[in-house]
């Protein structure tokens, strides 16, 4: 199936996963501080209902999650279900695939009426929906505003980008977020350093260094 996804900027989805939030939120009279309740957000706000299965049985042994639109379903691999962070997650993935994509991929399909989150391959339309569960689950402000509570410089090195990210759930109280998904949350909102880019500088810094010496 060949689907004409929307060239989305970070910003663009930035701002709809904002707006969807704030209107969920306010429809269900819940608080917007503290952890984003996605799992209510979906049942309650977007009426679907959860399938939890195995991954040899509806989802592939590679596939996390999936929505059906047909049955109003989010699909979920069993075997995350306890881990908080990433079942978060990928409900608030499906959930991006709903406001981003479902009116395309209704029109576009053939047969199949499963959007599915796994595998090797990172589509656009994977992405968009991880750019858009990020930014629904972590919101802007909260996450500056604990950055700025934290006195240090953007770190580099893994060890202290894990160490930042799990300071700023604490503070932010976003607690149903992974330490790694913070830490990519932090690097998308320029709150630490891009580990490719530090790596990429420092190797042209030092093929200037190896030229002039020569």
């Amino acid at each position: 199936m060949i689907v004409d996804w929307p060239q989305l900027s970070d910003e663009q989805i930035e701002s709809k996963a904002a707006s969807f939030r704030d209107q969920a939120l306010a429809s269900l009279g819940f608080d917007p501080s503290g952890p984003v309740p996605v799992e209510q957000i979906a049942e309650m706000y977007l009426g679907y209902d959860f399938d939890f299965v195995e991954a040899n049985g509806r989802l592939g042994s590679d596939i996390i999650g999936g929505i059906d639109f047909d049955s109003n379903t989010i699909i979920i691999n069993s075997a995350i279900e306890d881990h908080i962070g990433r079942y978060s997650f990928t409900i608030a993935h499906e959930i991006g695939h709903h406001v981003l994509h479902r009116e395309l991929f209704l029109k576009a399909r053939s047969v199949h009426s499963i959007m599915c989150r796994g595998g090797s391959k990172r589509p656009i339309e994977e992405m968009q929906a991880d750019r858009f569960a990020e930014a629904l689950l972590m919101p802007k402000e909260l996450v500056i505003k604990a950055s700025r509570s934290i006195r240090t410089s953007r770190p580099i090195f893994q060890t202290d980008r894990i160490v930042l990210a799990a300071k700023i759930i604490k503070i932010s109280g976003l607690t149903n977020v992974s330490v790694s998904a913070m830490s990519m949350r932090l690097q998308h909102l320029n709150l630490s350093a891009n580990p490719n880019r530090c790596w990429r500088l420092l190797r042209n810094i030092l093929k200037a260094i190896s030229f002039q010496n020569k």
